[in-house]
């Protein structure tokens, strides 16, 4: 399934400012990173984010927003990714920047509805998962994918849609250490991404967030360990997306 990848992530979306130190790393665990580049209609600390471009809406197939960068779009085509363009162009503000955050755990889309690219809903239903509107645009943002049976999540909204579809989700409160410039504070689903079926990355020292023990003992209960992409203060960067994994 989309973002839980089987085995060790060999190929992953990162926005193409991420530090050194975190790239570094990931190039070590010989993940090939394709860079997110800038795209111009988005708000410039979110601009770079992979979560706010593209959706990985079954193996294979993403739905990307008009605007994205071409030589991202040429590096995916030669991976043999199937691409289908959005109708909707965002914005530079919300909700009109959120048309593409959508989070895929199993069966299950979450996502503003009214907020969201008709395409992508369209996508979305033809692949048969269930499109839970939420009212958290947010949503990938939002939302830290630890399998395909369970989340972690500091919005309230999300976590209770989560819990109703069957999800073990655990409800945190928002983590005020991760930073995202022109922002009070990050989210858990913008520092964080699965490396392999049992490694979930933060984008920084995990051990910095608020909240690192109750989700130490949550990635535990489901077989996952943390790992720290550098020893800095997390940083939001739009997580890091699976496309490929050994």
């Amino acid at each position: 399934m989309p973002y839980v990848p089987q085995g060790a992530v060999t190929t992953a979306l990162l926005a193409e400012n991420s530090p050194a130190a975190i790239r570094n790393i990931l190039l070590n665990r010989n993940i090939e990173i394709i860079e997110i580049n800038t795209h111009q209609k988005l708000p410039s600390p979110l601009s770079k984010h992979a979560d706010m471009q593209l959706v990985n809406v079954s193996e294979g197939v993403l739905v990307y927003a008009p605007g994205v960068g071409k030589g991202v779009l040429h590096t995916l085509k030669s991976l043999g990714f199937t691409l289908i363009e959005g109708q909707k162009h965002v914005g530079p503000s919300y909700p009109d920047d959120v048309a593409y955050n959508c989070a895929i755990v199993g069966r299950r889309a979450f996502l503003k509805a009214k907020a969201a690219d008709p395409v992508l809903l369209d996508s979305l239903k033809s692949m048969r998962l269930d499109i839970l509107d939420v009212s958290q645009g947010y949503a990938k943002c939002s939302l830290c994918i630890v399998s395909q049976e369970a989340v972690i999540t500091a919005d309230k909204g999300i976590h209770q849609k989560a819990r109703e579809t069957g999800l073990d989700s655990l409800l945190i409160p928002p983590q005020k250490s991760i930073g995202l410039p022109g922002y009070d504070y990050g989210f858990i689903g913008g520092t964080t991404g699965l490396l392999s079926a049992d490694e979930l990355g933060f984008f920084g020292n995990f051990k910095t967030l608020e909240s690192a023990d109750v989700i130490s003992c949550f990635l535990k209960k489901h077989g996952v360990k943390p790992v720290s992409l550098s020893l800095e203060n997390l940083v939001d960067l739009g997580g890091l997306i699976p496309l490929c994994s050994v």
